[in-house]
């Protein structure tokens, strides 16, 4: 069972730090530390309009929409104004922050802009991408939720403030988790119980685990969220203040009514500003998120989903709740607390009985003869063949420029942004947690020359198949194959998305089904990263005695404040990679031969120079990207054979892909010629041809 509590979120987006991590305080502070800090939305939006203002000529400041709260969702362009239109040029989106615990992935973000902007334009490299192409920047989508981590109670917020009837009580946010204890950590409790599922981990006796009868193992203890029952309903801190998980909200593997993934999807103010946002910036190239779902550092084999990773503290406190979340339930009374209708219990069976008769009723034969002729086409869950090999050589470059080789924490995806922007927008999309484990496990340092995920490693089954090229510890040269025979070559000779290899499950979760509690409990006390709180006894007024504990809140999701300037600095890297894949479209060669008696012949190639396609093999499924155009600036009546005069190419392929055209015309001596050719995702290019 996989818990969505949007309260205590200590997940860690990905727990292990990079190599040597510096002690992290019992939780993150709003104070800056030493060699970092992390931001209010206050501070946050100081320091973006104090970069927009110093960098006038290059950056621009933008709202993309309101919160309910009232707070802007801030969007940064940057990009050299001269030349080409901006929004003509190839944009990289960096998004951050959905998840309301996930605070670090908007720093990263941040430092990314301040790295760009003040390196503009004494740094080549940067000079060179924001002369062709444009960088985006949303660095905070949930400010209203993020404002939890400055909080003098920390509980561990993951969703937006919007209110939410998780217990279908007809109240909102009545019965939320309390610091009982006041020690300013909203944590668990665990209360002894002769029918309790749980007992103490003889292993660690700091967690928990449920117990196995077929081991001998009896339970003896029933785990709650820390607080109360505020309304008399049976259940322990079910509805909280809040809200819709955003990363959960949009509409690529929505997971219908699915606790914390809203209402219906894209239904919250941030999600649709964002969405609107996109739909009307077509020049975005390539999606990067920084969130709690991965496919940079442990990229799935197969492009399929993959499985969490969870706490199983957080599991078992969320079980306490299960029977509350039951959708469209409101507790009226009744043997099984279903709503009376006309005089007698309105069941499950009933609703379905009623479903049917209505079917019945409604469809005619030739209805029911047209849905079962539908065709079966359903929308896909995995990167497709033809594409995989772009996200593989792209994860590895990843890992080369960050040092990251495992996460700790994997969440499963389902609706989040990045799967909009692959399967539905039609770019290359990519999340990270963005930071994680360099090289070693709670296993310890791993040998050189072990990929990462191999036999003995205790890392994640199926990595090392991804990381060939870096089985030695140094990145090898990535290159991505140019054409699409190329890719599907490499595919049939068994790379990681070969038909039947490890699947995206395989890779993440089931290495570690039992829960990564011990992971993360090793890791921590390592690093000294205080992020447990002891248990403790409690007198409930209404349990009598209990003990609070468990993990502590954000302490496991975000890195010391100290560790962002380095992760800014190594994803600063990633992001001028990534924009130098970007597809371009050239005119690389024109011709004209004169007939004589008024008649010309043009040949034209026209190239993408570029390393990605101007649309990717799913984009061309989903007819997501307008296709190439190439038009010659004649009229009709002019052209007397060949080619068109507008001509449309669904892909071309980069790495120097081609294609070509030939017009016969009438003209006349001397006159000037334009060829066009433009690309949604790649840019244009215009050639003059004179005839003579």
């Amino acid at each position: 069972m996989r818990p969505n509590p949007k309260r205590f979120r200590l997940f860690p987006a990905a727990v292990g730090l990079i190599a040597a991590v510096s002690v992290l305080a019992a939780a993150v502070p709003a104070a800056a530390q030493e060699a970092g800090k992390y931001h209010t939305y206050a501070e946050m939006t100081g320091l973006l309009q104090s970069l927009a203002g110093a960098h006038k000529d290059i950056a621009r400041l933008a709202s993309i929409g309101k919160t309910a709260g009232g707070r802007d969702l801030w969007v940064l362009e940057i990009a050299n104004p001269a030349g080409i239109p901006v929004r003509e040029r190839p944009a990289l989106l960096i998004a951050a922050n959905f998840e309301a615990d996930h605070v670090v992935g908007s720093e990263i973000a941040l430092a990314v802009a301040d790295a760009l902007l003040k390196g503009y334009p004494g740094d080549a490299e940067i000079k060179s991408r924001l002369d062709g192409s444009v960088v985006y920047i949303i660095p905070r989508l949930n400010p209203d939720g993020a404002e939890g981590m400055f909080a003098a109670v920390k509980s561990g917020l993951r969703t937006n403030l919007a209110p939410r009837d998780d217990d279908n009580d007809g109240r909102l946010d009545e019965d939320g988790p309390q610091d009982l204890n006041q020690d300013g950590f909203v944590t668990l409790m665990r209360v002894k119980a002769a029918d309790g599922e749980y007992m103490i981990d003889p292993d660690e006796l700091r967690l928990m685990k449920k117990a196995d009868p077929k081991k001998g193992e009896a339970g003896a203890y029933k785990i709650y969220w820390e607080g109360v029952d505020r309304d008399k309903d049976g259940f322990i801190a079910e509805d909280p203040a809040g809200g819709t998980d955003l990363n959960r909200n949009f509409m690529h593997a929505y997971p219908y009514y699915k606790p914390d993934s809203g209402p219906y999807m894209v239904s919250e103010n941030e999600s649709r500003a964002l969405m609107a946002w996109t739909i009307a910036h077509r020049n975005v190239a390539a999606v990067l998120t920084f969130g709690e779902s991965d496919n940079l550092i442990a990229p799935p084999a197969g492009g399929r989903p993959g499985a969490s990773r969870e706490i199983d503290l957080v599991r078992f406190a969320e079980a306490a709740n299960a029977a509350a979340r039951t959708v469209g339930m409101i507790r009226t009374g009744g043997a099984f607390g279903f709503r009376r209708f006309g005089g007698r219990e309105f069941s499950a069976e009933m609703m379905g009985e009623f479903m049917r008769q209505g079917r019945r009723q409604t469809q005619t034969p030739a209805e029911e003869g047209r849905r079962f002729r539908m065709p079966d086409r359903k929308a896909p869950t995995a990167v497709l063949p033809a594409d995989q090999d772009y996200f593989r050589t792209i994860a590895a470059k990843y890992a080369e420029l960050t040092g990251l080789r495992q996460p700790l924490y994997v969440r499963e995806p389902e609706g989040a942004f990045y799967q909009y922007g692959y399967f539905q927008f039609g770019v290359p999309s990519f999340s990270t947690p963005g930071f994680g484990l360099a090289g070693r496990d709670s296993a310890g340092p791993r040998q050189r020359g072990t990929a990462p995920g191999a036999a003995g490693e205790g890392g994640l089954p199926g990595v090392a198949q991804w990381r060939q090229e870096t089985a030695s510890g140094e990145a090898a040269p990535v290159r991505i194959p140019a054409g699409a025979q190329a890719r599907m070559q490499m595919i049939q000779a068994g790379g990681a998305g070969q038909a039947g290899g490890p699947r995206m499950g395989q890779g993440a979760g089931d290495a570690a089904s039992a829960g990564i509690d011990k992971q993360l409990l090793k890791w921590m006390d390592s690093e000294k990263i205080d992020g447990f709180v002891k248990w403790t006894k409690f007198a409930h007024p209404d349990l009598g005695e209990v003990e609070i504990g468990g993990f502590k809140p954000y302490a496991a999701a975000n890195p010391p404040a100290a560790r962002i300037a380095e992760l800014g600095a190594s994803h600063l890297k990633f992001v001028l990679y990534l924009t130098s894949l970007f597809p371009r479209v050239k005119i690389a060669s024109t011709e004209v031969t004169n007939h004589g008696g008024g008649i010309y012949r043009i040949r034209a190639e026209v190239e993408n120079v570029g390393i990605l396609p101007t649309a990717l093999s799913q984009a061309v499924t989903a007819r997501a990207i307008k296709p190439v155009m190439v038009q010659l600036g004649v009229a009709p009546e002019d052209i007397v054979s060949g080619s068109a005069k507008t001509n449309f190419i669904p892909s071309l392929d980069g790495s120097g892909g081609r294609t070509k055209y030939e017009w016969i015309i009438r003209g006349k001596s001397g006159a000037v010629i334009e060829l066009k050719a433009a690309a949604e995702k790649g840019g244009s290019d215009t050639a003059r041809v004179t005839l003579k």
